[in-house]
C-alpha cells in the first residue's frame, strides 16, 4: 500500500508536499541570494534544474521514511512560502533533524516558528519522535530565536564546521527531548 505524505494545518498556514508545480515559485523564493546565505544546504545561485531534481526526491525520501518535506504555504492566498522538513528521520532512535527556510517577504511575520511547531506536533504524535535536533549559522540569531521559540534548547556550538561560499562556518547545535522512549 502506498501511503501519501500528510497536508498538515496551523492557523495561517497549511504544510503539504511539494508537487512538480510549484519548482517556479520554490526556484524563484529560494533563489534569493539571502536565503542561500542563511541555509547550510541551498546553494546559490539556484536554478529551475535544482529546484525541479530536489522535489523529485521528497517521495523517495518520504517513503523510505528518511526524511518529510514540507512545502509552506500561506492560507490568505495560497502561496508558496517556504520549507519545513524533518531529515535523517531514524524510526529505531525516534529521532529527526529539523530543517526550514521562510521567503525573504515573510520574515519576521512567525510563520516560521509556527510551521516548526506544527512540525514538532506531527513528528511526536504521528512519528513517534522523541528527540528533535537542529542546526543553524552561528551568524543567523533569527534562526536561532525559531529554535528557541519551538523549545530547542542549545546544545553547543560546531566550530568551523561547515565550509560555504570560501568560509568555514560555525554551527549552533540545538535539541529538544520529548516524553517518550527517551525518559
Amino acid at each position: 500500500m502506498n501511503v501519501m505524505q500528510p497536508t498538515l494545518s496551523t492557523p495561517r498556514l497549511l504544510l503539504r508536499p511539494y508537487s512538480a508545480a510549484d519548482a517556479p515559485a520554490a526556484c524563484r523564493l529560494a533563489g534569493d541570494i539571502r536565503i542561500a546565505d542563511t541555509t547550510m544546504a541551498i546553494p546559490h545561485p539556484y536554478t529551475m534544474k535544482t529546484a525541479e531534481a530536489w522535489i523529485a526526491t521528497h517521495a523517495k525520501g518520504f517513503e523510505q521514511k528518511t526524511e518529510m518535506i514540507f512545502a509552506v504555504e500561506t492560507k490568505s492566498d495560497n502561496q508558496l512560502t517556504g520549507t519545513v522538513s524533518l531529515l535523517n528521520i531514524s524510526g529505531t532512535d525516534a529521532r529527526a533533524e529539523l530543517g526550514y527556510w521562510i521567503s525573504v517577504d515573510n520574515w519576521g511575520k512567525g510563520f516560521c516558528t509556527e510551521a516548526v511547531l506544527r512540525l514538532i506536533q506531527f513528528a511526536t504524535e504521528e512519528l513517534g519522535i522523541t528527540r528533535i535536533t537542529a542546526l543553524c549559522f552561528a551568524r543567523n540569531p533569527a534562526s536561532a530565536r525559531v529554535m528557541e521559540k519551538a523549545g530547542l534548547k542549545r546544545e553547543g556550538c560546531l566550530v568551523q564546521h561547515l565550509f560555504k561560499n570560501g568560509r568555514y562556518e560555525d554551527l549552533l547545535l540545538y535539541g529538544l527531548v520529548l516524553p517518550g522512549r527517551h525518559g
